[in-house]
């Protein structure tokens, strides 16, 4: 109960022959093993009432639960749940194996590849065409708008409330059939030429 060893109860023998004396010993060694076996009652009685109040509180079925708990394996409940029977791991085990037992296509011969499709652009093209772009830009402009500028610039459109270009053709203002113009037809031409004879005589009056 106490953990002592022989040369440990012999020193306390001696011990207690010094100091009680070898008179008194007998009395003394009656009264620690009563005490002993008090103490051992006392722990027995301890211990039952223990079990007792665990079995009054159903606290066992609780320990069950905490030792199911650490024992809980996610993916071995996902996986009864999914495929209970083993069908789709079995499955995809035979696909494999029928993969691995197909014999590979053969390698394309010399000269196929390069002679189709057409010829592949180096990979630092579009780098340097936006570099050159950006050696034509304002210096002002940052790189970012001066790059969105540039890419836009196809697709401006002349607005249709500004007046066409003139030029001089044979002594008469002609207008120039710029986009803006263009969309508008002859009729918008025809126009233009009116309201610039218009102006011509009103200028010479």
């Amino acid at each position: 109960m106490f953990d002592l060893s022989w040369t440990e109860i012999a020193l306390l023998v001696v011990v207690s022959l010094i100091f009680i004396g070898p008179k008194d010993l007998p009395v003394a060694m009656r009264a620690l093993s009563k005490g002993i076996r008090t103490v051992k009652r006392m722990a027995s009685e301890f211990q039952q009432h223990i079990d007792e109040m665990v079995r009054e509180a159903d606290l066992s079925e609780t320990r069950d639960q905490l030792n199911e708990l650490r024992q809980f394996n996610l993916r071995d409940q996902v996986r009864r749940a999914v495929d209970p029977h083993d069908d789709i791991r079995r499955h995809v085990e035979s696909n494999t194996a029928s993969q691995a037992a197909e014999p590979g296509m053969p390698p394309p011969p010399d000269g196929v590849l390069d002679d189709e499709g057409p010829a592949e652009e180096p990979y630092n093209a579009r780098m340097k065409a936006r570099a050159e772009a950006l050696e034509k830009a304002p210096v002002f402009l940052p790189p970012t708008t001066a790059l969105r500028l540039i890419e836009d610039v196809p697709h401006w459109k002349r607005p249709a409330i500004l007046p066409p270009e003139i030029a001089l053709h044979e002594g008469r203002r002609v207008p120039i059939m710029t986009e803006g113009a263009s969309t508008h037809g002859p009729q918008g031409a025809e126009q233009a030429m009116t309201t610039e004879k218009k102006e011509d005589e009103h200028g010479r009056i």
